[in-house]
């Protein structure tokens, strides 16, 4: 699969930027390829994700509080303490969704946020798009719906290089998409700053995360298929769709804040391509709710301390 074709919007100042960032923001890069290899493989056997995450003291306390927690306890008094027993109490796909789920959190601790944006409600937004996009891609059929999860956890990557480069900058941006009921990416366009899609997609290729992650990140905003370069599988279009369509959904219910309040409608040439009428419409937003409201009580366990 071909890499993101960088063109003339993405200058050098870019990738100064993804450089200096390299060595501050380590967290991810350290298990984040291994676990989205291990993630795609269905056939993935549980010592495999067990050998990754031994070495990780914040992913293994977590998946043990998970464990432990009331409704996998299932009214047992014993309580957990291996990791082995803790991913065979949770299963895989649970496991998986935790590591990664802990590998951005970090991210997001270790930044400051303001006194009118909250970056747990940034996170908060991601962790939405993750679940509506997998929720979407199995009503939708993906193909790649082993990689929708990861695709819409990272699709704001570009936003939190953004506050690690100048929260200065970053703030100011936020505050003006406030007041002037503009989104992120607008905001962005009119002070002709960094793009976080831009951004993120690079950031994403400089830690050698896997190419359909890369592309989603890229063109999560971008509507027509002839302007997202370097995709040519209609199925990486479809994904691409998708987050997009979780994105969107996730904004409009108010699940989190990704930076802006305005509420936008979806392009008619998006819908339909996507066969999108008022009353499926309707219907993904059904899905993604049952999606959030099953997940609620684990989003809750990592937003404590």
């Amino acid at each position: 699969m071909k890499k993101v074709p960088m063109t003339n919007e993405t200058t050098i100042e870019y990738h100064d930027l993804v450089e200096s960032l390299a060595g501050e923001l380590p967290s991810i890069p350290l298990i984040m390829n291994d676990l989205l290899k291990i993630i795609t493989d269905s056939n993935a056997a549980l010592f495999a994700i067990r050998d990754v995450i031994k070495n990780d003291k914040a992913i293994f306390s977590k998946i043990l509080k998970f464990a432990n927690n009331v409704e996998y306890r299932q009214g047992s008094a014993e309580r957990i303490t291996s990791i082995s027993d803790a991913i065979q109490r949770l299963g895989l796909e649970n496991v998986k969704k935790i590591a990664l789920n802990t590998s951005v959190f970090k991210l997001f601790e270790e930044l400051e946020g303001s006194s009118d944006f909250k970056l747990e409600d940034l996170w908060m937004h991601s962790c939405g798009v993750a679940i509506a996009s997998e929720a979407l891609a199995e009503r939708f059929e993906s193909k790649f719906s082993d990689h929708a999860y990861s695709c819409g956890l990272l699709h704001d990557l570009g936003k939190v290089a953004k506050l690690k480069f100048s929260s200065e900058n970053f703030f100011r941006e936020i505050q003006y998409a406030f007041e002037n009921n503009l989104s992120f990416h607008s905001t962005e366009l009119n002070f002709r700053s960094l793009q976080h899609d831009v951004l993120g997609a690079l950031v994403v290729q400089k830690w050698g995360i896997s190419p359909i992650v890369e592309q989603s990140t890229r063109w999560h905003h971008t509507v027509k298929k002839s302007m997202r370069m370097g995709v040519e599988d209609p199925n990486i279009h479809k994904l691409i769709d998708l987050v997009g369509l979780a994105n969107h959904i996730i904004k409009d219910i108010d699940f989190g804040n990704s930076g802006y309040k305005v509420k936008l409608s979806l392009a008619p040439e998006f819908l339909r391509r996507r066969k999108i009428d008022d009353q499926e419409f309707e219907k993904c937003k059904e899905v993604v709710q049952d999606a959030l409201n099953a997940e609620s009580e684990h989003l809750a366990i990592f937003s404590k301390e």
